[in-house]
């Protein structure tokens, strides 16, 4: 099953993917399977690398250019349903899954 994200009104998918993994590494300086989903900064950027990655896979325009420009527009009941409660459990994680 695909994941979706609402973003200002618009669906996009969203599935953590190596890429996305790659990226948050890069951005944060720490390895995804270290996430506990405790820092919201973090559960932010992994919102934005995994849909930002799965737009880039699936050919879904990504008009976002950084996390800011689409965490405004997530509220916590969404980001809890993709990633679990608090980001815990990885939903996105292929290892999990």
């Amino acid at each position: 099953m695909r994941r979706k994200i609402i973003i200002d009104g618009k669906e996009y998918p969203i599935r953590v993917t190596i890429g996305a993994m790659v990226a948050y590494k890069r951005d944060t300086g720490e390895d995804f399977t270290s996430f506990k989903g405790d820092d919201m900064e973090k559960v932010g950027l992994i919102l934005y690398h995994a849909t930002r990655s799965a737009c880039k896979a699936d050919g879904v325009v990504f008009p976002f250019e950084k996390p800011e420009d689409m965490l405004d527009f997530i509220d916590m009941e969404q980001a809890s349903e993709i990633l679990g409660d608090g980001g815990g459990d990885k939903a996105g994680d292929p290892k999990k899954n």
